[in-house]
């Protein structure tokens, strides 16, 4: 349903088709009617005509020609959001407030006034970042969206924005750190530096070593808090030189500059780290006695003087309107939306609603109070209001177009019972009163004008059946003149039949009336010869969501479509473009236009006809995207020499396998039966020999980088716990002599065959997953064996008796899967890492004796954890330091990251500063075989950059290649490597390589047979 402003044009029935003929209507003068609303002003003598009313003082055209033309359209238009509450405030300053909204930059000031940036930015969230000094000032702004992240910069908040960088994912958050910009990426959540000048990436710099960061908070060009992983929050003095850690006694929630200080937020409070390094601890509680600043009262224009401007006011000038409200009277300017100038007390109705119409030469107010008075107030420059109408009752009052008004009722204070009534006032201020007769059922459905020669045209409307007519009232005489619709085409002319002709018909020229008809969707404009009662009609316009009407104007906002405008009552139409606003519930509903503009669906549009700039409201340029060459190195290749086969042959005989169902013994319930297991050789080294009378078990993990495997085995029935034996053997890979480690048999923890069946996983109920973690060293190994979150941990040395870890409580399956390469042996002393009692925490064990305690907890920060590498333990080859070994991001440019280690103290399981490795691929890093003596930090891991391998012969093909490591700070050699092969290994080489006798030996091991051979290498640019 299209929409007229309501304000002042009144909504009707619409007549259903196929209802009779509207009657030709009956018109009378009132004679004798009485005064015209009131007392005339003061000074001023009331004049009659010959009709007896009241003759009304508006101004003429010489007091306004004094102020120049009477403006009847503003031009060109501009478009600025309609803000509402604190939408958008990104932030307050003295005066005003920064606002980002729509797509728009604003600057909204307290006195109302608006600023708006020439350019939008794109679809999808943008944030605006305010850039400090140190990083050249002015403004960032970014914008996520499908699958990117672009940012600009802007010298000012309504500066020109300048394209930064466009980056390869969305961006979470944009933080300003020392000398850079830092962006958190949406789908890892880790950190990409950018050079805030050029949009080049940049090394993560000053941040401290960390395979994951949470929230930083910079406070100047030297403070800042960082929460790495693991080692929490970290503060620096010396802009990122050395960081330290802040003691604090809770979990962090957040980080923030509060004071200019950093601080570390948690539940009930924060700390405030001062530029001496003091942590002070505060409450979040506010102190009873702090009160809120009282709130400024709105003047009886609000916050949005703009919006009264438009929706209300009328423009006299080119770049400002006058509107009232309140009782009072602002001129407002169509720039900025600023009040220039307010007479406070202009008129008493300050419970009134006004609304701007023309009348006379110029302009006046139709105030009105719900079911109270209606006055009509004539503009006075240069900024005050005279009354020259009021009646005591609500009275529907219409501009003509050219001066003159229509008002519904008779010319008195107040309208008498007789229906039909009109006063018409004249441009020149004359008023008279006419009566319409009609029958009840086409009572309203007229549409009266006054026209500019002191003649009144009643419009009726076409209807079914009938084409309408206007009816020509001068003095008595009255004329009747047929409308003449147009032939074609055929659906606007039955648009106009059917259609419900709206209230607003004015003189848009000397005999030229215009309106509006409206089709139950379509909606035509029409014009029409008062002379020849020749129609005319526009082309018709849908719009489902109701075009907003207003005399001559026109802005159909269209539905799937482009929006567009008319200012000839429909004749034409201008397409306008119209950008996409953001989901707003608290948007006012009301609708409204005029000759100044119009306001709907939470915009303002200043002025009608193309904007002042040609290119005002263009999206900003993209920016360029980012672009990060990788530095191809060349990846380690190695040259090898094969020295022979090391794995033990398979026994001839096997040993006595086990009974497929022993006994039950009388000890243990008979629903829990034992079964049998395969009883199978590790490696090709045969198990452990059973008597006739004795069963075995055995379990393992025959398929995993460490393989292990558990024998158990006593005599049936018998006493376990006195007879029973088992063992554990696992493997080192690195070892080319073939690795097998074997401990020494073991007393059976288990009190019979069935409850060891059980505990090794044999039985045919509960699943159990065996496993294995290597010491570096080789000799030893922490096993394990799970049921769901639960697992059991038993160290294996080389020769020992396997030791079962207990917690403090005795407890011995209640221990967490410890992370991949995440146990390591310190003499007799085992360090291991679990995950902790959340998904960010991660736990450091130590186990002496067989007895295991948490010493310390580790946080990692939330969300940016996923994807991170697990942390591992490694320890000094000679040495004994332990640490954990983190995985940092690669440079700009560079394919692989790099090693740090952050030692532990072995006490406490306090982290120290992180010391550097060097690059996982170690590419520009000389590798050489270890030397007996040469300590470093050792861990056995494969190398980033796919190394390769040149055996000297016909060999398969070789993948899983790891390095056994030693590595400090600027060195690292190799104490063995390992290689596994897809199949056969040739004994004959097809060639002899020339491979030194101290080079780096290398155990290859064939996957389908586990044969393992023994090799050395060195690296084919090694000059010897």
């Amino acid at each position: 349903m299209s929409e007229p402003d309501r304000r002042y044009h009144a909504p009707m029935a619409r007549r259903a088709p196929g209802a009779a003929p509207l009657l030709a209507m009956t018109l009378l003068l009132g004679a004798g009617a009485g005064g015209c609303g009131g007392a005339a002003p003061p000074g001023r003598q009331a004049s009659r005509d010959r009709g007896g009313a009241a003759q009304a003082a508006l101004p003429d055209a010489r007091g306004r020609a004094a102020q120049g033309a009477l403006v009847t359209m503003v031009t060109p238009s501009l478009l600025l959001p309609d803000l509402v509450g604190e939408r958008g405030v990104v932030a307050s300053e003295a005066g005003s407030r920064r606002v980002l909204i729509d797509r728009m930059r604003i600057v909204a000031h307290d006195d109302g006034s608006l600023e708006r940036a020439v350019e939008l930015l794109p679809n999808g969230h943008v944030t605006a970042l305010k850039l400090p000094t140190r990083l050249g000032g002015g403004y960032l702004f970014y914008a996520s969206n499908r699958g990117s992240a672009q940012l600009w910069r802007a010298q000012g908040w309504l500066a020109p924005l300048e394209p930064l960088v466009q980056l390869p994912s969305e961006a979470n958050e944009i933080i300003a750190g020392f000398d850079r910009l830092y962006a958190r990426l949406s789908h890892s959540h880790r950190l990409l530096a950018i050079d805030a000048q050029t949009g080049e990436a940049m090394p993560l710099g000053p941040l401290p070593p960390a395979s994951a960061y949470g929230q930083l908070a910079f406070a100047d060009g030297w403070r800042a808090v960082v929460e790495a992983d693991l080692r929490g929050p970290l503060v620096t003095f010396d802009a990122g030189t050395t960081w330290r850690p802040i003691e604090i006694d809770a979990r962090p929630t957040s980080l923030a500059v509060i004071g200019g200080d950093p601080a570390v937020m948690t539940a009930n409070g924060f700390y405030s780290v001062d530029a001496r390094g003091g942590v002070t601890y505060r409450t979040l509680e506010t102190p009873e006695d702090v009160e809120d600043a009282p709130a400024r009262a709105p003047g009886p224009f609000g916050r949005r003087p703009l919006r009264a401007a438009v929706e209300d006011g009328w423009p006299d000038s080119s770049s400002t309107a006058v509107v009232a409200r309140g009782g009072a009277l602002a001129r407002v300017s169509l720039r900025d939306g600023a009040v220039i100038d307010v007479a406070p007390d202009a008129y008493p109705e300050r419970e009134a609603a006004c609304h701007a119409i023309r009348a006379g030469a110029s302009f006046g107010f139709v105030c009105g109070e719900r079911d109270g008075a209606t006055t009509i107030y004539a503009f006075q420059p240069p900024l005050g209001v005279r009354r020259f109408m009021r009646f005591e009752d609500p009275r529907f009052v219409a501009a003509s177009g050219n001066g003159a008004l229509v008002i519904r009722g008779s010319c008195g204070a107040r309208s008498g019972p007789r229906q039909g009534a009109y006063c018409i006032v004249a441009a020149d201020g004359s008023a008279r009163e006419i009566h319409v007769r009609a029958p009840a059922r086409d009572v309203g459905v007229e549409r009266v004008v006054a026209l500019s020669d002191g003649r009144v045209a009643v419009l009726s409307p076409p209807r079914p059946g009938a084409s309408g007519q206007l009816t020509l009232l001068k003095g008595s005489d009255v004329t009747t003149v047929p409308l003449v619709l147009p032939g074609k085409p055929r659906s606007t002319v039955r648009d106009l039949q059917r259609g419900m002709w709206l209230e607003g018909f004015e003189e848009r020229e000397p005999g030229i009336l215009g309106g509006w008809v409206e089709a139950g969707g379509p909606i035509v404009g029409v014009r029409i010869d008062v002379k020849s009662g020749n129609v005319t009609a526009g082309a018709p316009r849908q719009d489902g969501t109701g075009a907003l009407l207003a005399g001559r104007f026109a802005l159909s906002l269209g539905e799937g479509e482009r929006s567009a405008e008319s200012t000839d009552g429909g004749m034409t139409w201008r397409s306008i473009e119209l950008p996409e606003r953001d989901d707003d519930t608290a948007a006012p509903r009301t609708r409204a236009c005029g000759p100044v503009g119009c306001v709907f669906k939470g915009w303002i549009r200043v002025g009608w006809g193309k904007t002042a700039l040609p290119d005002d409201l263009a999206e900003a340029k993209p920016p360029p995207v980012l672009q990060t060459p990788l530095r191809a190195g060349s990846p380690i290749a190695m040259r090898c020499e094969a020295l022979g086969s090391s794995t033990p042959p398979l026994p001839d005989r096997p040993s006595a396998a086990p009974a497929a169902r022993p006994p039950q013994p009388s000890a243990r319930p008979p629903s829990k039966e034992t079964a049998s297991s395969a009883w199978a050789p590790f490696r090709n080294t045969a198990p452990p020999a059973l008597g006739a009378d004795e069963i075995g078990f055995d379990n393992g993990a025959p398929y995993d980088i460490v393989t292990v495997r558990a024998y158990a085995w006593g005599k049936r029935g018998a006493d376990w716990s006195r007879a029973g034996r088992w063992l554990m053997r696992f493997d080192d890979r690195f070892d080319p002599e073939g690795g097998v480690r074997s401990s020494a048999v073991s007393a059976s923890p288990w009190s019979d065959e069935g409850t060891a069946a059980e505990a090794l996983g044999v039985v045919n109920y509960g699943t159990a997953s065996w496993g294995a973690y290597l010491d570096p060293g080789g000799r030893a190994a922490l096993t394990h064996v799970c049921r769901g979150a639960g697992c059991s941990l038993y160290a294996v040395s080389e020769g020992l008796p396997v030791l079962p870890l207990r917690d403090g409580a005795g407890r011995a399956g209640s221990f967490l899967r410890p992370f991949p390469s995440g146990a390591v042996r310190l003499g007799e002393t085992w360090f291991f890492v679990t995950p902790g009692g959340s998904y960010d925490a991660v736990a450091l064990w130590r186990a002496d004796l067989g007895i295991a305690r948490q010493l310390a907890t580790y946080h990692r920060p939330a969300r940016t954890s996923y994807g991170v590498d697990p942390p591992r333990l490694v320890r000094r080859a000679l040495g004994g330091g332990v640490g954990l070994l983190i995985s940092t991001a690669p440079d700009p440019g560079v394919r692989a990251g790099s090693w740090h280690v952050l030692p532990i103290d072995r006490d406490t399981g306090a982290l120290g500063d992180a010391v550097p490795l060097g690059r996982k691929d170690l590419v520009d890093t000389p590798l050489d075989r270890c030397q007996p003596g040469q300590d470093g930090w050792l861990l056995d891991t494969g190398l980033e950059g796919s190394p390769s391998f040149d055996l000297g012969g016909s060999y398969p093909s070789v993948d899983g290649a790891e390095f056994r490591l030693r590595l400090d700070p600027g060195t690292a050699c190799v104490e063995a490597m390992s290689v596994r092969m897809q199949g056969i290994f040739s004994k004959a080489p097809e060639r002899q390589l020339d491979v030194a006798a101290s080079a780096i030996p290398l155990a290859a091991t064939e996957r389908t047979t586990g044969r393992r051979w023994r090799l050395r290498c060195e690296r084919k640019d090694a000059v010897r």
